[in-house]
């Protein structure tokens, strides 16, 4: 990686920063559409991220645009109604429509890592224990600075995609973050077993 004390930059047409679902996404799209791409993300798989587990109607219909296959995911599990609870505790279930899938349930864990092995399985680079440092514009080319297993490597990109989540250090960089923002989503989950009758 280094000629002359300098550090050969690794090319490609677009550098995705995070390989959660929007990266994974994000690249799979771009690679059948002809583009040579990397994605690079700071954790090893599997790893967990906080959140629901929750997929809505929107996000099965963006994972069956990416001919994602549930089965691949050893937890999932099709959401057929759902129950609602007043705080004076009367329950209504409300069924989803049978012709088709509306909703899901599967560990972030279990999904991601699902993804990052069909990005893999699509000839997609992915690199893991990769994380962003820094960037500079050169000639309408793009030098993303990342630390690798201590070590620091270049890309030069035409595009960057910055998928590194609710912190991003991209944004973060480029000066994009909005100081004291804290976020409007908030999600909590606990796993149960052997529940009976209603949760």
């Amino acid at each position: 990686m280094t000629l002359d004390g300098q550090i050969t930059p690794s090319d490609c047409d677009l550098l995705i920063v995070g390989a959660g679902p929007a990266g994974i996404a994000a690249a799979i799209t771009a690679t059948r559409a002809g583009l040579h791409v990397i994605v690079i993300d700071k954790a090893q798989f599997p790893r967990d991220k906080c959140c629901g587990d929750g997929l809505t109607t929107l996000a099965l219909r963006e994972l069956e645009k990416l001919n994602f296959d549930p089965a691949t995911v050893p937890s999932w599990f099709d959401v057929e109604a759902a129950w609602l609870r007043s705080p004076s505790g009367r329950e209504v279930c409300v069924p989803l429509p049978s012709n088709g899938k509306f909703a899901a349930v599967t560990p972030r864990l279990e999904l991601d890592n699902a993804l990052l092995t069909q990005a893999r399985d699509e000839g997609i680079t992915v690199i893991e224990n990769c994380a962003y440092e820094s960037l500079s514009v050169n000639s309408e080319q793009l030098f993303i600075s990342v630390r690798a297993n201590d070590e620091l490597r270049v890309f030069r990109s035409t595009w960057l995609i910055a998928a590194d989540g609710m912190w991003s250090p991209v944004r973060k960089s480029l000066g994009l973050s909005e100081p004291g923002y804290l976020g409007e989503w908030h999600a909590f989950r606990q796993y149960a077993s052997n529940v009976t009758g209603t949760a």
